[in-house]
């Protein structure tokens, strides 16, 4: 056999191998069109219980007739004396707004009374001090109406009748020793929790 048909022959083989590799064809697949978008899950876990504030506790203007007395303004409204007299007509009770998920036994929290208040200057004059021993509460719950806390007994457990409602603020002021003169500003925290 000649040298031009042996490279003839390889040729022939070499092609008939290249045919039956080409009969098989790999299945190309290419990926579909994609987009992403995303989203968040969120969400807050609430108290249930909400408090907002709207009047403020307003005994106004008092003159004290002796050197121990007291005054009261009355949650829903009303006030009293004790060897005093108001010299305007500015009392006003305070009130809160009050909302609650459920009607359930809560506990009342109150701060901000004083056994010892100082007073600040009134037409330049200032004498005495006063206290601010009690704050009464009147809301929508199962008691009488009304709790009393005082400087050593702020809180209070009571069962919701009602899940909203106005909270009426009143207290009393009291002095000794000397008729006051001056003026006094306290903050007072109502607290409230299941």
């Amino acid at each position: 056999m000649t040298d031009n048909k042996r490279n003839l022959n390889k040729k022939i083989a070499a092609g008939a191998i290249l045919v039956a590799l080409s009969g098989f064809v790999p299945k190309v697949t290419k990926p579909a069109h994609a987009v992403t978008a995303t989203i968040s899950a969120s969400g807050t876990f609430s108290s249930g219980l909400k408090l907002t504030a709207g009047n403020d506790l307003n005994f106004g203007i008092i003159v004290a007739t002796a050197g121990s007395g007291k005054m009261t303004v009355n949650p829903g409204g009303g006030t009293a004396t004790s060897n005093a007299f108001f010299n305007n007509a500015a009392q006003q009770d305070g009130s809160i707004l009050f909302e609650a998920g459920a009607a359930k036994t809560v506990d009342i929290t109150v701060t901000g009374m004083a056994n010892s208040l100082a007073l600040s200057s009134f037409n330049s004059t200032t004498a005495g001090t006063v206290n601010l021993p009690t704050i009464k509460v009147q809301g929508p719950w199962n008691t009488t109406g009304t709790i009393t806390f005082k400087a050593a007994t702020t809180t209070a457990s009571t069962t919701l009748t009602n899940t909203t409602g106005d909270l009426s603020i009143g207290g009393v002021v009291t002095w000794g020793a000397a008729a006051p003169v001056g003026s006094f500003s306290v903050p007072i925290s109502v607290a409230i929790a299941y």
